[in-house]
C-alpha cells in the first residue's frame, strides 16, 4: 500500500497550537471543562491538544465507531455509555470530521443530556464529504476527500502509530 505524506510532523503540531489557543479563548481557564475523547482514533490529537490547553480540562473517553474498511457504514456504534455530563462544559475531540454523522449524533445527545455548553474540534476536517449538515467549532487541518491514515487515523486498525498524516493511494 502506497501511503502519501499529506501533513508533517511538525505541520500537525503547528496546527494544533493555534487550534489550542482558539479553544483556550472560547472557554476560558477557569470553569472545569469536560475534554470528551472520541476513540480510537482521536486519542493522538487529544493528548497533543491537551497539552497545549490549561488544567481546566479534564480528559473522558468514549469508544464510537463508524466505519468498516474505508467507508462508514452510516450508523453509529457506542461501546459504553457517555458520563454524566449535565450542567458542564464539553469539549468533543475527534480525528476527523468527515460525513458529519459522529460529531452531529454526540453533541446533539451531550445537550439533550444537560450539558451547559458544547464545542467540538477536529484534527482534520474533510468538507466535501457531508452527508448531514454539521461544522465543527475548531479544525486544526483541512483536507480533500482523501483516505487518511496516521496521527490516529487508521484504515481497518492499521496506521494509526504513523507520526505524520497521510493519504492511501
Amino acid at each position: 500500500m502506497n501511503i502519501t505524506t499529506l501533513y508533517t510532523v511538525e505541520q500537525i503540531q503547528d496546527a494544533v497550537q493555534q487550534v489550542a489557543s482558539q479553544i483556550e479563548k472560547h472557554f476560558g481557564s477557569e470553569e472545569p471543562v469536560v475534554a470528551l475523547c472520541l476513540l480510537n482514533g482521536a486519542i493522538w490529537y487529544a493528548a497533543d491538544l491537551l497539552r497545549c490547553l490549561p488544567a481546566n480540562f479534564e480528559l473522558q473517553t468514549i469508544r464510537i465507531s463508524s466505519y468498516e474498511g474505508t467507508d462508514s457504514t452510516g450508523k453509529l456504534k457506542w461501546h459504553g455509555a457517555l458520563s454524566d455530563c449535565a450542567g458542564k462544559q464539553v469539549l468533543v475531540i475527534d480525528d476527523v470530521l468527515d460525513t458529519g454523522l459522529t460529531m452531529k449524533e454526540v453533541c446533539e445527545t451531550l445537550l439533550k443530556n444537560g450539558a451547559s455548553k458544547v464545542a467540538s474540534t477536529v484534527a482534520v476536517n474533510k468538507k466535501g464529504r457531508r452527508t448531514v449538515q454539521y461544522e465543527a467549532d475548531f479544525c486544526a487541518l483541512h483536507c480533500d476527500d482523501y483516505f487518511l491514515v496516521g496521527y490516529g487515523l487508521d484504515f481497518n486498525g492499521k496506521y494509526r502509530n504513523l507520526p505524520y498524516i497521510g493519504y492511501i493511494e
